[in-house]
Order: C-alpha cells, then sequence, then structure tokens
C-alpha cells in the first residue's frame, strides 16, 4: 500500500472518527447554543436570520448553506447543519494542510483540528473553527493566485481573487474576531508585496489592489445591513480599564495554575499543557535552525501575529472579563498557535535521530490534548458518550408538544423534530431567541414544562408570556429531564 493511499485512510480515518464523538448528531454535550443553530435551517429567513438569533454577531452561514441538504435533498435541519458544519471544516483542514510538505506533519495538524483539548472544543462546534475554515481557505487561495499569471488565465486569475474577497467578507460575517485576522492578512500580503516590488505605477494595474478596495467596501456595507436586523445591540470591542485587565489576568493564570497543579480535574489536560510548555520551550531554543522558504515564513508570520494580535485583545477586552475568561475564548490562539508550532518543527534542520525524537513527541502531546477530551466527557461532564440527541430523541414519544424551560433544556428538545416538537425557555429569561417559537408553543395541544435548572416544583399554575397553564398531570422523567403536562386557560 502506497504512502499516499495510507495518508488518505488516515486522514479520513480521524475525520470520520471526530464527527462520530463531536458532530451535532453524535456529540454528547450538545445544548441548546448547537440547537440554534440547526433551528435556523428549520425556521431560515432572510433579512431576520443573517445572525445567531437574537444578537449581532455569530453570522448564520451554516444555516444559509444548510438550505441546500435541508430544501434540496430533504435532509432533516439536524442533519444538514451536521453536512454542512462538517464539510467546512474539512474544506478547512484541507486548506491547512495545504502549508505543509510532510504528511506526517499533516496528520498532526489533523489530530490538533478535529480533535481539540475539552475547552477548545469549540473548533468542532461553533465560530471559531469556521471562523479558521475560511481564513485557511483564503490563504491557500492567495497561494494558488501566486502560481497563475494575469497573462496566462486572467479569468482563473480574477475568479479566485473573488472568491478570497467573498470568503474574506463571509469570515468577518461568521466571527467579528475575524476582522483581526483579515485585517492582518492584507497588512501582510501588502508587505510582501512591497518588498517583493517597487512602489511604481505599476503597482497600481495590480487587480488586488483594486479587490481589495472593493472587498473592504462591500464588506463594510454588507456586515452594516446585516447587523441593522439584529435585535440585540452589543459593543464587543470595548476595552476594560486597568482593572479589569488586571483581573482577567488574575484569573487566566490562576486557570493555567490549577492546570499546571492538577487541580482542574483534567488530567490529561494538565500533562498536555506541560508537553506544549516544553514544546514551546524546544521551538525557542532551536529558532535559528528554523529553514523556512519565503512563502512558509510568510504564513508562519501571519498567524502568529494573528495568535498574538487576538489573544491580546481577548486579555484587554471588557467582554472577556465579563464572561468570567472562559477558556474557549483562547480557541483562536491555539489554532493559529498549533499551526505555527508545526510548521516549525517541520522545517527544523537536525539530526535524524532528533528529528525522531521531535516527531514522536509532538504526536504524543497532541493524542494526550485531544485524548483529555473523551476523558471529559466520559468521566467528567456529562459522563456520557451517548449523543445528546438521542437523550432527548424521546420526547418523541410525546407527540407534537409544546415545552417551555429553563434555555439550556429547551431549544436542544426541539432540535431533534422541530416539526413535532416546539421548545422555548422560559419568559424570565435573557434568552428568548425567537419568539415566532414562543407563539408555536401556545398553539399545541399538548404542553410541557420541564423543571431542572427552573423550577423548585410544578405549580398548580404559572404565568407564562401572558398566558395562564393549569397543572395537569403527575410529573415524570424523559429525555433526563423532570417533566409535567399543563393546560392553557382559555
Amino acid at each position: 500500500m502506497s504512502k499516499k493511499i495510507i495518508y488518505f485512510l488516515t486522514i479520513g480515518f480521524l475525520f470520520l472518527l471526530s464527527f462520530f464523538f463531536y458532530s451535532s448528531l453524535r456529540y454528547p454535550a450538545l445544548n441548546s447554543d448547537n440547537a440554534v443553530s440547526v433551528l435556523m435551517i428549520y425556521y431560515f429567513k432572510l433579512p431576520h436570520d443573517f445572525y445567531f438569533w437574537g444578537q449581532d454577531r455569530l453570522g448564520s452561514l451554516i444555516p444559509m448553506l444548510g438550505q441546500v441538504p435541508f430544501r434540496l435533498f430533504n435532509l432533516s435541519a439536524l442533519a444538514s447543519e451536521t453536512v454542512i458544519h462538517y464539510l467546512i471544516l474539512l474544506a478547512g483542514f484541507l486548506a491547512f494542510s495545504s502549508f505543509f510538505k510532510s504528511n506526517f506533519y499533516k496528520i498532526l495538524f489533523a489530530v490538533v483540528w478535529f480533535f481539540p483539548p475539552m475547552h477548545l472544543i469549540d473548533v468542532t462546534q461553533f465560530a471559531f473553527g469556521i471562523h479558521y475554515s475560511l481564513i485557511a481557505i483564503a490563504c491557500y487561495l492567495v497561494s494558488l493566485s501566486k502560481k497563475i499569471t494575469i497573462q496566462q488565465n486572467p479569468i482563473l486569475k480574477h475568479v479566485i481573487f473573488f472568491f478570497i474577497t467573498i470568503i474574506l467578507i463571509a469570515a468577518i460575517w461568521v466571527s467579528d474576531m475575524a476582522l483581526v485576522s483579515v485585517g492582518l492578512l492584507l497588512g501582510i500580503l501588502l508587505f510582501y508585496y512591497l518588498w517583493e516590488n517597487k512602489l511604481t505605477r505599476a503597482a497600481f494595474r495590480n487587480p488586488q489592489l483594486y479587490y481589495a478596495i472593493f472587498g473592504i467596501i462591500a464588506g463594510y456595507l454588507f456586515i452594516r445591513y446585516a447587523k441593522s436586523f439584529s435585535e440585540m445591540k452589543n459593543n464587543y470591542s470595548v476595552f476594560g480599564n486597568i482593572h479589569t485587565i488586571k483581573q482577567t489576568i488574575i484569573i487566566f493564570l490562576n486557570t493555567l495554575s490549577d492546570l499546571l497543579l492538577f487541580k482542574a480535574k483534567e488530567p490529561f489536560t494538565s500533562l498536555y499543557t506541560y508537553l506544549v510548555i516544553i514544546v514551546i520551550g524546544h521551538s525557542l531554543f532551536m529558532l535559528r535552525k528554523v529553514k523556512m522558504d519565503r512563502e512558509t515564513k510568510k504564513w508562519a508570520l501571519f498567524f502568529f501575529l494573528d495568535a498574538c494580535f487576538l489573544f491580546s485583545i481577548i486579555i484587554i477586552s471588557k467582554w472577556t472579563f465579563m464572561n468570567n475568561v472562559p477558556r474557549r475564548y483562547f480557541t483562536c490562539t491555539y489554532i493559529a498557535f498549533s499551526f505555527v508550532l508545526l510548521l516549525m518543527a517541520e522545517n527544523l534542520v537536525l539530526s535524524k535521530n532528533h528529528t525522531i525524537f521531535l516527531k514522536y513527541f509532538l504526536l504524543l502531546t497532541i493524542i494526550i490534548g485531544g485524548s483529555g477530551t473523551l476523558y471529559n466527557l466520559k468521566y467528567i461532564w456529562p459522563k456520557t458518550l451517548t449523543p445528546a440527541v438521542k437523550i432527548v430523541g424521546e420526547f418523541q414519544q410525546l407527540g407534537k408538544i409544546g415545552l417551555i424551560s429553563e434555555y439550556w433544556n429547551s431549544y436542544i428538545t426541539s432540535c431533534i423534530n422541530p416539526e413535532m416538537i416546539k421548545a422555548t425557555p422560559h419568559d424570565k429569561t435573557w434568552a428568548v431567541r425567537n419568539y415566532k417559537i414562543v407563539d408555536e408553543v401556545f398553539e399545541q395541544k399538548k404542553i410541557y414544562l420541564i423543571k431542572d435548572m427552573w423550577l423548585e416544583s410544578f405549580p398548580d399554575t404559572i404565568n407564562q408570556f401572558g398566558r395562564t397553564l393549569v397543572k395537569a398531570g403527575h410529573e415524570f422523567r424523559i429525555g433526563n429531564c423532570t417533566v409535567c403536562q399543563y393546560r392553557k386557560m382559555q
């Protein structure tokens, strides 16, 4: 069997294994945030649905593309979200892998990409992975465009420039943080262009300049238009003051300290942290022995600066402090920095034995980091590898129903079959994402309340969204929830 076939089989295996554990169809820790993207496919309508319901961030690229399998191929909304999400992640990996020469390092990055540590699992779940998939695809197209001269194939050249422009606008739409990545990318490309070419009149005949100008203008107008339909307006770019920045750093360092002292109840992640520190130290010590060509150096520089800038912005952001500095916010740094470290390792000029040792050490490090996620899911939370949609799928036994609950028990119960199950958070929460669904809940003949994380007991009567509900049965367990039926007062 040839090395190429072994490589493709390995990548295919890692992709399918990640799909089996972390796709929406299979993920044990799937929650209502995931489910909103699924429901947006079912209810999708522009311009209302340009962004994650009720917010002015997290552009709905997946719900938009999900209309293809949902409407043309009659897949369920859940299956449609799963297919589109993982196809984008696969395209992102293939784009990143194009910058590695060795299949071994491509496989290492596949593990980094498809099996991240637990608190960085958002690579496979939310906007971070989509953000970097789009950036990587744009970088790949930039590299491809350099291999084609405008004289050789002008149409193909312009098609590539057009798609780069659209993809970068889409990246900013998907994640506001991508504005940093896109700005840095344009800056790096300009820097290298000026380095390789003198600033002459010929520079103004370069079509890339005009695509960049067009992209900036079109992107600004589109994002502004899309955000104008958002119900909630937040300014995520506000920086904290000295006090909040200091507190953010303290929380971050305490989290790092807990990992290093094995106090975080994540033994694999703690061990992974030590191994990563060794890898970083080795990379810095061997920096002089890194021999990259100009093209590789350009991409290493871009992603290194991207990791540093985004890390700094997260640390000084007031939004980070307000949310208690969650580790998932550093997913961008994890992706970009991992890519740079692997690029450096691949281009180190070392003795044969040293090279072999480094490869096995990196492989061990990355596998330990990825294994920790499965360990956490099985033994820490939710203490099962059973897909969440299989558990909440029990609600389908109740037929066509309406559900009212705390946010984390709401949309997740509906996403398995939004035709039969209409679910909404209760009216005292901040997280009612779509009031159209509220009306649909009360249109159902059978309405149930879920007590968990909301009620201490089921009251005889309760008022929700201006309607009075009367208890109509005894509580019971279904879908890992405590439930009771209610009827509407006429």
